[in-house]
């Protein structure tokens, strides 16, 4: 599928596409057609890297993270044990992310609280 057709099947703008086939995470056939600017032509492959390019920024992961990653896996269906030590990594890393943030409400609470009445102690310290 040409790119316009293939950016809306993945859910992505065009320019993000082209991005992508810039920094190597998508990497479409090119068609005939075309002239001096060969047609690109996107696949069913592609349209599943898309998913993981998207899946990987929802986790927080760079561009550069989510290309290590795609490199790693085969995508001929027996990369199980890379996508699980891929998905607990992320989990490990979401978790101290929620831990960092759990800390990060306790001292806004405290400091609101504070704020409201001085004479309780002293200002609570930002967490480490």
């Amino acid at each position: 599928m040409m790119i316009a057709a293939f950016a809306r099947e993945s859910r992505l703008s065009v320019d993000a596409v082209r991005l992508y086939v810039r920094r190597g995470l998508l990497q479409p056939e090119t068609g005939t057609k075309g002239g001096s600017r060969p047609y690109q032509i996107f696949s069913a492959l592609d349209i599943e890297k898309a998913r993981i390019i998207r899946a990987g920024q929802a986790l927080g992961l760079s561009l550069k993270e989510i290309g290590v990653f795609l490199n790693k896996r085969a995508f001929d269906g027996n990369e199980d044990d890379v996508v699980i030590a891929f998905l607990a990594e992320q989990r490990d890393r979401l978790t101290g992310r929620i831990s960092d943030l759990e800390k990060l409400v306790s001292f806004v609470d405290a400091k609101i609280a504070w704020l409201q009445d001085p004479s309780i102690g002293p200002s609570p310290p930002y967490p480490h």
